[in-house]
């Protein structure tokens, strides 16, 4: 019982400080601060940026200089990832997917974009298997799994016979 009593104080405790206790909304009772810092967001601003305007090269180098500071976000090794596939670079992009999923197993862009990379090196196997880990993690309505079965179906989809 001495666990639950202290457990029950932590807790109460922690919302007391969120103000969930107290009435108070939680943004109102304390400063959350942004989970990223004014450096870390301006170089994935700018990443996305030159990802936007299709500067894969510039992209590689803004997101790695970054993951070499932050070496525990995903979001930057997926966005690496895309940005090394789209310029060509599928092995290095491939490390890159998977670094991301090793940080984050859920995260749903990493699945979808290692199961294009999968389309474009032959094997629809693996795309599949992304596929379906996307289908557990958020259904068949998420976009990220709507995107990979769009791709998968196109990858499937013979050219028509011309006679």
């Amino acid at each position: 019982m001495r666990i639950h009593r202290h457990f029950a104080q932590g807790l109460a405790r922690n919302l007391l400080a969120l103000g969930l206790l107290a009435g108070v909304g939680p943004l109102a009772a304390v400063d959350v601060p942004n989970r990223n810092s004014p450096v870390e967001e301006r170089a994935m601003r700018d990443a996305r940026a030159a990802i936007a305007a299709s500067q894969w090269t510039q992209a590689v180098a803004l997101l790695e200089a970054h993951v070499r500071v932050y070496p525990e976000d995903a979001d930057a090794f997926n966005l690496l990832g895309y940005s090394l596939r789209q310029s060509g670079q599928r092995a290095v992009s491939q490390a890159a997917y998977e670094r991301a999923l090793q940080i984050d197993p859920a995260h749903r862009g990493a699945h979808e974009y290692m199961g294009e990379l999968m389309l474009t090196l032959g094997r629809r196997d693996r795309a599949l298997f992304y596929l379906g880990e996307l289908e557990r993690l958020c259904g068949t309505s998420c976009p990220e799994y709507l995107q990979l079965k769009r791709a998968v179906d196109g990858a499937n989809a013979a050219p028509a016979k011309r006679w």
